[in-house]
């Protein structure tokens, strides 16, 4: 067992990360797989209107607003395009937006995008989920 720091924790490869993302971000590693074999934990910083990018967890997802204020965007269902699938192809069903302290559950296998509310403002939160064998899907 390890003690880590939100502020302190080693910034994750932008590489590894810039595919799923609409612009610039920063994203830490909180709990690797050394640190909890259940669960994983990231705090991600969206910034000037970043968010991510359309995908789905094969685990509930909880985010924890820690500054800023962010979007959090449900779909209902997506209209599928041979290799061009993209945000305006997917119905939204519900946007919910976050403070810092709020908290929200992302249900299993629930299409979802969040990140920042307004194109100007930098968003932060921490993610945990259940670590599964199965891969996100990105849209």
């Amino acid at each position: 067992m390890q003690k880590k720091n939100i502020v302190y924790t080693k910034q994750e490869s932008y590489e590894k990360y810039k595919d799923k993302f609409t612009g610039d971000f920063i994203i830490k590693n909180l709990l690797d797989n050394i640190d909890s074999k259940e669960q994983e934990m990231y705090h991600v910083t969206f910034k000037d209107g970043c968010r991510t990018k359309p995908h789905l967890h094969p685990s509930e997802q909880i985010l924890i607003a820690t500054e800023g204020r962010g979007i959090v965007v449900f779909a209902k269902r997506i209209s599928i395009e041979p290799d061009d699938i993209t945000e305006t192809k997917i119905e939204i069903e519900k946007t919910v937006i976050l403070e810092k302290n709020d908290v929200i559950c992302v249900p299993a296998f629930m299409l979802h995008w969040h990140g920042c509310k307004d194109s100007n403002e930098d968003f932060s939160h921490i993610a945990i989920r259940k670590r599964t064998d199965l891969d996100n899907i990105w849209f």
